[in-house]
């Protein structure tokens, strides 16, 4: 993806890379429904998504009676029906997603900075694709980081990860270590 700095291999570590087996992270704590691939949460899309993402006829129709479906009802779902896709399926859908979701998180960043997501360090851009990517749109879902970002409080954001107060701690002490670097 052209201009984009990205560390995807940094978001994989954290995500769990190109898992075949579909799975539901958190069926408590979270609103995840069928995941697999990298992060690729099914619960979290229409079936007019996996077309829009180009996927082949076949893997549409395999991931289709998961989606939308979270929670306990995914867990259900999935005890009944399992989902298990190639190696091969999982990096089309990685691939299919990057691009759309970096697109719409550049356009967002842009809109609320006034800066060119790519003018941004790789690290910056990194941090803030990880938690988009786990929290979906940050304006409405972690507002306050988000405000940290896009006005470019960075030791703020970096403050705001070490205190993010959610189920993962480990993973902002990632994020924020690698934010922390950069700033060094």
């Amino acid at each position: 993806m052209s201009g984009f700095a990205i560390d995807f291999s940094f978001i994989a570590r954290l995500e769990g890379a190109c898992v075949t087996q579909g799975y539901v992270p958190d069926v408590i704590h979270s609103r995840s429904g069928v995941t697999l691939a990298t992060g690729f949460d099914l619960g979290q899309r229409q079936a007019s998504d996996l077309a829009a993402l180009g996927l082949s006829c076949e893997l549409q129709q395999l991931l289709t009676p998961y989606v939308g479906v979270k929670g306990a009802a995914a867990v259900e779902v999935l005890r009944k029906q399992p989902l298990q896709i190639s190696a091969v399926q999982a990096q089309q859908l990685d691939q299919a997603f990057k691009q759309p979701f970096i697109a719409t998180l550049a356009r967002d960043y842009l809109a609320a900075s006034g800066v060119d997501f790519t003018a941004l360090p790789g690290a910056m851009q990194t941090v803030i694709a990880s938690v988009a990517f786990q929290y979906g749109n940050l304006a409405r879902r972690t507002p306050h980081f988000w405000q940290q970002v896009v006005h470019g409080d960075w030791p703020g954001a970096w403050v705001t990860l070490n205190r993010f107060g959610d189920r993962y701690p480990s993973r902002r002490q990632r994020e924020a270590a690698l934010l922390k670097a950069a700033l060094a």
